[in-house]
């Protein structure tokens, strides 16, 4: 192996979705190779702090080839850590391309690569309501307290109960899900390296759990030391901290959408009625706004219809963060503002500077947050379609 590899596998066991997100999540700049045997020529992914920017397969270049590199169901990879000089002509975010890339799989409209694919029959069901494992980073265990092993349909956390603990995956699966008279609803999917809990876990006493985390299989977790994620977050500034408690409404916003949608309660006028779009989906926003008066709603426009997503109000963000992928505004969504609407606007260069100088873990940690805000996204516009509200 080279001296720049630094990390290398087998496609069996390790799929090319889960390599972005493992890239991702540790910022990685360098190159990405794929080879197969059932490949005429090898595929490369060209990455920049966590996100890929170029990519070719052959004659294919861009969104194309990564697209078609996740058809790849058997071969080898290799990481190398080095610097880029590729233009950027990739502009989708990293968690997008992995979601739209694995429907592509699913809908059929990638060919796949490997042993006996083409015997595949035609006509198996496909769950479209399926979603990818959210994996995180390799754990930083100097923030890990203890580890505790759960097994096959425990509970790890049970919805409505008390608790202060957050863990991190050390090995596993575990399933978050909101509980109703129908049985269980499934919102996310948590892999390695992914964390259980909120930032009210660890700041609010007495927090109520608003979901249930249940393994899948046998799971190994490793508890987190509380205190001492709660007195880093003490340590930012006032503007930072409003920023994550805004980030993680979201989340627990989306998970409500979700129930609302299965219990047929959602009313989408009340987040776009009497209100105008300060941010068009899909334009090139550079900024992030704090809320001082009125409110907000992120709504997506998609194919089944304007789909809402969290209602902002004072306090909240929104627009452009540059060093998290979320799935929401600008690219993936629009931001429709009350007429009585104030901002203002955040110094981002301070912002990004505040979030340079946290620990691994908490990194890790708000990270994690936004890759399920965009995958819980995902399952709501699957749930939009399903349950009959849309167009």
């Amino acid at each position: 192996m080279r001296d720049n590899v630094v990390l290398a596998g087998s496609l069996k066991f390790l799929a090319l979705g889960d390599i972005m997100q493992l890239l991702g999540a540790n910022a990685s700049t360098g190159v990405l190779r794929l080879i197969s045997r059932y490949a005429p020529e090898p595929g490369f992914i060209y990455f920049e702090n966590g996100n890929p920017v170029n990519a070719s397969c052959g004659s294919t270049i861009g969104l194309e080839a990564v697209f078609s590199l996740f058809g790849w169901a058997e071969g080898e990879f290799e990481f190398t850590h080095e610097n880029i000089f590729s233009q950027r002509v990739i502009t989708k975010s990293r968690m997008g391309i992995i979601l739209e890339g694995l429907k592509m799989v699913d809908d059929g409209q990638i060919k796949r690569v490997g042993p006996g694919v083409a015997s595949r029959k035609k006509g198996v069901a496909v769950d479209m309501d399926a979603v990818p494992i959210v994996k995180g980073p390799l754990v930083d265990y100097m923030y890990v307290a203890d580890e505790e092993d759960f097994f096959d349909g425990e509970y790890v956390v049970e919805e409505g109960k008390h608790g202060s603990w957050i863990w991190v995956i050390l090995e596993g699966v575990v399933e978050i899900v909101r509980e109703t008279s129908d049985g269980p609803l499934p919102i996310v999917r948590l892999g390695d390296g992914s964390f259980i809990g909120s930032l009210s876990s660890f700041l609010i006493q007495g927090h109520i759990r608003t979901a249930s985390a249940i393994a899948v299989g046998n799971v190994q977790l490793g508890v987190l030391d509380s205190q001492r994620l709660a007195q880093e977050f003490a340590t930012l500034s006032p503007e930072f901290r409003g920023f994550l408690v805004s980030l993680d409404n979201r989340l627990k916003q989306l998970n409500e959408r979700a129930m609302e949608l299965r219990r047929k309660q959602l009313k989408p006028t009340e987040f776009s009625d009497d209100k105008k779009p300060v941010i068009k989906q899909g334009t090139s926003e550079e900024d992030l706004y704090i809320i001082r008066e009125g409110t907000a709603s992120v709504v997506r426009q998609d194919d089944y219809g304007r789909i809402p997503l969290a209602q902002l109000c004072k306090g909240d963000y929104f627009g452009h963060t540059p060093f998290l992928d979320m799935g929401h505004e600008p690219e993936f969504a629009s931001v429709m503002a009350s007429r009585d609407l104030k901002v203002r606007k955040i110094d981002l260069p301070q912002f990004q500077k505040e979030y340079n100088q946290l620990s691994t873990t908490f990194k890790n940690f708000i990270d994690n947050v936004s890759t399920c805000v965009t995958v819980s996204t995902k399952v709501v516009c699957n749930y939009y379609k399903k349950f009959g509200l849309g167009k």
